[in-house]
């Protein structure tokens, strides 16, 4: 990523800079999703991205973990990468995929997660 010097932050002791993203740099053949993009299934949307997991040899991406859920009954939903059938341009993901299929993979509940 290229940086451009921001704004000044500057509290009673300390004065730092904070740095502007200006682009990503993405090797080709590659793709770029970010945290909160839209996951959207072959009959809809289902919900943004919330986490990554990734292989400690490599720190390649094997899933895209979905949090599904409200406040009191939340849980995290893991996707491997191959059921991705697409990556829009404004960074919308699309799933190979339905809702159904999605309910049906394997869920992390947030009280097991730390």
């Amino acid at each position: 990523m290229d940086y451009m010097p921001g704004a000044y932050l500057t509290w009673p002791y300390i004065s730092t800079q904070i740095p502007v993203i200006l682009h990503k740099q993405i090797p080709l053949g590659e793709l770029a999703v970010d945290r909160g993009a839209q996951v959207i299934a072959r009959d809809g949307y289902v919900g943004r991205i919330d986490e990554f997991l990734v292989t400690a040899a490599d720190s390649h991406i094997t899933h895209l973990v979905l949090r599904e859920g409200h406040l009191w009954g939340q849980k995290d939903i893991t996707i491997p990468v191959s059921e991705i059938e697409s990556i829009d341009n404004d960074g919308n993901v699309h799933l190979k995929l339905s809702r159904e299929e999605i309910g049906e993979l394997p869920a992390i509940p947030l009280s097991m997660k730390k």
